[in-house]
């Protein structure tokens, strides 16, 4: 017992000494104070996914004497900082800061005022991160995912939190991974033989396991009446769903279409995304009209859908009154989302084209020219929506004629002729000022730009695929 309070302590004392504080982060680092830190880290992830071991670690727990997994949230935090590294402090796009500590006001950097580390702080940083994945962490953290498979007395419980700083921990490995240098180094090539084994940290599984337990309870099928489900999901299922699809784009974004496509290509995992997919499309067209537009007070201090995840109880009695549980920026931020890993998963695979027709009207690909009015007329979302309309049709006649029923072709052929006439226009200029692509005009970050989700060699041949029945 006294050692369960000493190391709930020290976590708790870590997590309010490095919150808000790059020095703080970088000192762990450098001094060798964050490596040791791992290996508790890993073994509490261990104790929260296996129950056994959980019951017979908490012995004194009704007795007032917390557990020592009551660390493990705290000490979640704190490597997470660390493993982000400057990031974690650093506004990464308009509205986005994700490493800024809820308790914390969120700080306004610019260009000139980005946190720069000490020298070594890069190649310490790659070992640490290396370090976390060698030791098992996405093991672990896919353990940790996992408890939400188990049955519960409710299933309209929020997602725990452990579960939140488990998805912010395995973001900045993810985004890390595409940092180490020299390529495909023995730290990234680590961390995807880690994904692929724990079939991508669990992320699919995570949500399906809630759409399965909600399911459950109303005794009928989400896709049924996504309305009605929407209603019994959990309150942050929404902000937890958009992490989660964004965790998977950054998958992609790391390691490239084919790696994702891999994983997911075992007739389990493709009938999972499949349901998967289904659900998110179906209840962010439902919510669409019917929820309520984010305050302004609310989107100054934007959250990136995992720190503010727990709905609060003001919050909750806002939301109650309301015809919808979350605001239309958090239903846009799951559907572009959404839409930005379809294009990845169908991206010059017939096998996953084809998936996107299974099941009764309206399949996949019949949803995706039936969104949302302002997915077809406000420039933001068709640079979100036309580059997954390309890669789901191009060379598949079949999904081509069904988003052609909803949707003209040749607002596709002039979507791709505008982004080869912006590219050209980017190589004649200095790279200082290639701010042209459509995604990027729009505001959105670079994943989102065509030429990242459609190779550029093959958009003469779209172009030309389209305008032959346009």
């Amino acid at each position: 017992p006294e050692a369960a309070v000493t190391c709930v302590s020290l976590a708790v004392a870590l997590d309010c000494a490095t919150a808000g504080s790059p020095l703080a982060a970088e000192a762990l680092l450098v001094e060798n104070l964050a490596s040791p830190l791992v290996p508790h880290l890993v073994a509490g992830l261990g104790l929260v996914g296996d129950p056994a071991a959980m019951e017979a670690a908490t012995p004194g727990a009704g007795g007032g004497v917390p557990p020592p997994t009551a660390a493990l949230e705290p000490l979640l935090a704190v490597v997470t900082r660390v493993a982000n590294g400057p990031r974690f402090f650093v506004e990464q796009s308009p509205g986005d800061l994700r490493g800024v500590s809820k308790g914390a006001a969120a700080p306004r950097k610019t260009r000139e005022t980005v946190y720069k580390p000490c020298a070594r702080y890069d190649r310490l940083l790659n070992d640490f991160t290396q370090l976390l994945v060698s030791s098992g962490a996405v093991d672990a953290l896919a353990s940790l995912f996992a408890l939400c498979d188990r049955p519960k007395e409710q299933s309209v419980e929020p997602v725990p939190p452990a579960i939140l700083a488990g998805l912010r921990l395995l973001e900045s490995l993810i985004e890390s991974g595409g940092s180490f240098s020299g390529g495909v180094s023995e730290g990234q090539g680590s961390l995807i033989v880690a994904l692929r084994a724990t079939a991508l940290a669990g992320l699919p599984s995570l949500l399906t396991s809630v759409l399965l337990q909600t399911e459950n309870e109303t005794r009928a099928p989400v896709l049924a009446d996504p309305i009605l489900a929407a209603s019994r999901l959990p309150a942050n299922f929404v902000p937890v769903a958009t992490v989660t699809m964004r965790l998977l784009n950054n998958i992609h974004a790391v390691f490239g279409p084919r790696e994702v496509q891999s994983v997911l290509s075992s007739s389990d995992l493709r009938v999972e995304t499949h349901h998967l997919l289904s659900v998110c499309l179906a209840i962010c067209c439902g919510e669409w009209d019917r929820a309520p537009k984010e305050s302004e007070e609310r989107r100054d201090g934007k959250d990136d859908g995992v720190h503010d995840a727990v709905v609060s109880s003001v919050d909750e009695e806002k939301t109650s009154s309301s015809s919808s549980r979350w605001t239309l920026e958090q239903i846009a931020s799951l559907l572009d989302e959404t839409l930005l890993f379809i294009g990845a998963f169908a991206l010059l695979c017939p096998a996953n084209q084809d998936m996107l027709r299974w099941g009764r009207f309206p399949t996949l690909a019949q949803r995706l020219p039936d969104l949302p009015f302002p997915y077809y007329a406000d420039v933001k979302k068709k640079a979100a929506l036309f580059p997954t309309l390309v890669a789901v049709a191009f060379r598949h006649d079949t999904n081509k004629a069904a988003i052609a029923r909803d949707l003209s072709l040749e607002t596709l052929c002039a979507f791709i002729a505008k982004e080869m006439e912006e590219d050209v226009s980017e190589t004649s200029e200095t790279s200082q000022t290639k701010q042209s692509s459509s995604a990027r005009l729009a505001g959105l970050p670079s994943r989102f730009d065509f030429a990242n989700r459609f190779p550029r060699e093959l958009w003469s041949d779209a172009a030309l695929y389209f305008a032959s029945d346009a």
